[in-house]
């Protein structure tokens, strides 16, 4: 991965990965200059990324932003660069380092995650007007006609048929809700989750990357996207080591939502459902089709569907649904 030095003089690449959808890559400054993350569309992608409106970005640096840092972006050309203290996500510490390491960390920044949600959802919406949720709507899409990239139509055949037509008209039902416009509709982060947070190294402050996704819409779609990640992680945990990992794993989502601090409505455990959907969606279309993973959580969402989502919402010792 070599530096362009037109971004970064004399910095040093870190890491690069990405989807057909997304691209990120990460490069350490000189000098004790930190690190910077560079997010761009993936060759997939038809549209640019772009940052908000800077109104939007101003409204966000007054922020007290207790939790964590966000992260802001800066345009450069078709990117967008993020300052931040670590080179790698919290998902990426959870994947490769040990439970006993990183499920205390992972509380810790959750916690911090969703005190910066409650921050963010202090503020109005009326800026982002029109900016509806980027995930929501291309799920929605899928599931009218199976449309996408990749495995987009193989996924599509396995879902209907795993699912049925009631459950299907049920996540569609469910979509068009998240659409409707609400006198509580706020700013939105868009796609909060593990693989946006970035640990600071040394005790220095953690950050959020933000702005890629933001969005207008009820506080519950960025809530929920967080524990649907978590909850679809629980159940492949669950799968595949037992109910005692993932009770354990379940002191995450509990760390999440005391740290956002406010009750979950029933609304959020069907976003939480929809989110693991889009996020397999997703997968097949810009990474892969996988022989165990899709099934896996096709099962999951079957079981939400059949709950109202209440699954996503339960973190208690007995690791939730």
């Amino acid at each position: 991965m070599p530096n362009d030095d037109r971004l970064f003089p004399g910095a040093s690449p870190v890491d690069s990965y990405g989807t057909g959808f997304t691209s990120t890559a990460v490069y350490r400054l000189p000098a004790g200059g930190g690190f910077r993350w560079v997010r761009s569309a993936g060759p997939q992608r038809s549209e640019p990324v772009r940052p908000p409106p800077a109104v939007v970005l101003g409204r966000i640096r007054a922020l007290p932003a207790e939790g964590m840092d966000f992260a802001l972006p800066e345009a450069r050309g078709h990117r967008l660069v993020h300052a931040a203290n670590g080179p790698e996500s919290l998902a990426n510490i959870l994947m490769t380092q040990s439970r006993e390491y990183s499920y205390p960390r992972a509380c810790d920044l959750l916690g911090r995650l969703g005190k910066n949600l409650g921050e963010l959802h202090s503020i109005s919406g009326r800026d982002m007007q029109g900016k509806g949720h980027l995930g929501i709507s291309r799920l929605s899409g899928w599931l009218g006609d199976g449309s996408g990239a990749g495995e987009s139509g193989r996924l599509f055949t396995a879902a209907r048929k795993r699912l049925g037509s009631a459950r299907w008209d049920l996540l569609r039902d469910w979509c068009d809700a998240c659409a409707e416009p609400s006198p509580d509709d706020v700013l939105l982060h868009g796609k909060p989750g593990t693989g946006l947070v970035v640990p600071g190294l040394n005790g220095s402050r953690a950050a959020l990357l933000t702005g890629e996704d933001m969005a207008v819409g009820r506080p519950s779609l960025d809530v929920g996207w967080v524990l649907g990640e978590l909850a679809e992680l629980r159940g492949v945990i669950r799968d595949q080591a037992g109910d005692a990992a993932a009770a354990e794993w379940s002191t995450l989502g509990s760390a999440f939502a005391g740290g956002y601090g406010r009750a979950p409505t029933a609304e959020t455990g069907r976003v939480a459902t929809l989110c693991v959907l889009n996020h397999v969606r997703d997968y097949c279309a810009h990474v892969e089709w996988s022989e165990w993973w899709v099934p896996t959580v096709l099962n999951f969402v079957a079981d939400e569907c059949d709950r109202g989502g209440s699954g996503t919402l339960a973190w208690g010792e007995a690791g939730g649904g």
